[in-house]
């Protein structure tokens, strides 16, 4: 009787656990849309996000920003706006200020960027998406940031 006992409560436990850390993890898809024909305006680009992810700040003049948790990857990539048929691409990723959320300060793609926050913070993860458009080599950059749980 003891260990029936005994073993009900121990599936309740674990039943417990996995209920708290087993929870599934959110990847954030980010994506910059990029007006080509002026590829030297500062405001050429503009961030968006899949409906899955809370977005924060999104608006004139205000940075973009969502809200993630330790555990959800974010991937970043890009598109040209309208009918352009000038690839855009996410180069890289790269730490401005705030918490290390990634495993790293810079993040490189070739087309794409991706990564899994590994640790949260109680100030804002800012940080410059870097890309480039069609062949050349020239870089440009679009500042957001991404809002942590600890």
């Amino acid at each position: 009787m003891k260990n029936k006992t005994y073993l009900k409560l121990v599936l309740v436990v674990l039943l417990g656990l996995y209920g708290v850390h087993g929870q599934a993890q959110t990847q954030h898809e980010l994506v910059l849309t990029v007006d080509t024909t002026k590829p030297n305006s500062v405001a050429n680009g503009s961030l968006s996000a899949e409906t899955t992810t809370t977005v924060i700040e999104n608006g004139a003049g205000k940075r973009f920003a969502i809200s993630a948790e330790v555990g959800d990857s974010v991937l970043w990539k890009a598109k040209a706006q309208g009918e352009s048929k000038v690839p855009v691409n996410v180069v890289g990723v790269n730490y401005i200020s705030g918490p290390r959320i990634f495993s790293s300060n810079t993040l490189t793609g070739d087309t794409i960027v991706k990564a899994t926050i590994i640790r949260g913070g109680k100030e804002d993860y800012v940080y410059k998406l870097q890309y480039t458009l069609g062949s050349d080599s020239k870089v440009y950059a679009v500042t957001a940031l991404i809002k942590t749980k600890k």
